[in-house]
């Protein structure tokens, strides 16, 4: 089957074991199966833009954040219901005005919560969301019941920029809740308590962007101009490698790393770096298929026709 193309600008895919949800720029979001096929019609909860959301079980958890309105929130969607169409943007802005904003609520939602600071990142570990905001870490179980929290990990060789550092990787592992900022800052959190049990800054040479882990490929870290590090262990020492322009989303495959990015695909082998361009910009590689930011679908490397998703 072709995947079929997405009719808004995604910015974002939840990964799950057998549907994954896009999410687009203005709050747009879509069920897909392992195809890229849509499942349901394109809806929008909630009329502000998504920074973030997972997939847990057969829940989506997201997080809006409204820059002009100051207001951001979360929620729990239940996968195995058709979603709908929430508030309009009008009214959420007349709803604002009349200081009640927080009585719009995301489309069928399970739960949500208007947050008191604004969020930067989320992650999970096991079944419950952990969660970054400027001012604290914290972990709830999927009911929104608070399991921990905790204060921002502190780095003091970084400590002079803290104020303009933020969060940009919350990452489950063997060895915990790994929390990673964008100057370098890596913790590891003991995902029972919150509790800080390893903690390090990496001069990395570049801001961090992003990060991914998998079992047997360790650390993928996406760096901000153009080039990725890759570490065996989290404790261990990194690899550069130079990119050229930023890389999106990647994903551990038969021995390698393959990547999608700013108008390119690569790969990491053993026999080096390879890089083939492609005509737009890939912001998420699942299974070898590379979804764009015009929501068409394509094969890895592969532009010269659409592709076929097995």
């Amino acid at each position: 089957m072709r995947g079929s193309e997405v009719d808004f600008s995604p910015v974002r895919i939840s990964r799950g074991s057998d549907i994954h949800i896009l999410s687009g720029t203005q709050g747009e979001l879509v069920k897909i199966n392992r195809k890229g096929e849509a499942l349901q019609p394109v809806s929008t909860p909630f009329p502000t833009p998504i920074i973030d959301g997972l997939i847990i079980d057969q829940i989506w958890f997201g997080i809006w954040l409204d820059r002009e309105f100051r207001q951001a929130r979360m929620a729990a969607l239940p996968i195995d219901i058709v979603w709908g169409d929430g508030s309009s943007r009008e009214e959420l802005r007349t709803a604002i005005n009349s200081q009640k904003g927080s009585d719009l609520v995301p489309s069928k939602s399970l739960w949500h919560r208007v947050m008191d600071s604004e969020p930067m990142k989320m992650g999970k570990s096991g079944e419950n969301v952990v969660f970054a905001t400027i001012s604290g870490i914290y972990m709830i179980d999927a009911r929104a019941t608070e399991v921990w929290r905790g204060l921002l990990p502190r780095w003091p060789p970084i400590s002079s920029i803290s104020a303009y550092d933020q969060i940009v990787g919350i990452v489950e592992f063997p060895g915990g809740i790994s929390i990673w900022s964008k100057a370098g800052g890596l913790s590891v959190l003991d995902p029972s308590n919150g509790l800080e049990i390893f903690s390090r800054v990496i001069d990395f040479g570049d801001s961090v962007s992003g990060v991914i882990f998998s079992d047997d490929g360790g650390w993928f870290v996406m760096l901000h101009e153009g080039s990725i590090a890759i570490m065996d262990k989290i404790e261990g020492e990194h690899r550069i490698y130079r990119t050229g322009r930023p890389v999106l989303d990647a994903e551990f495959e038969n021995g390698d790393w393959r990547w999608t990015g700013w108008r390119q695909d690569g790969i990491l082998s053993s026999s080096g770096v390879d890089i083939s361009e492609r005509e737009n910009v890939g912001i998420a590689i699942i299974d070898g298929m590379v979804l764009a930011n015009d929501g068409s679908w394509s094969g890895f490397q592969d532009y010269s026709e659409s592709p076929v998703i097995e």
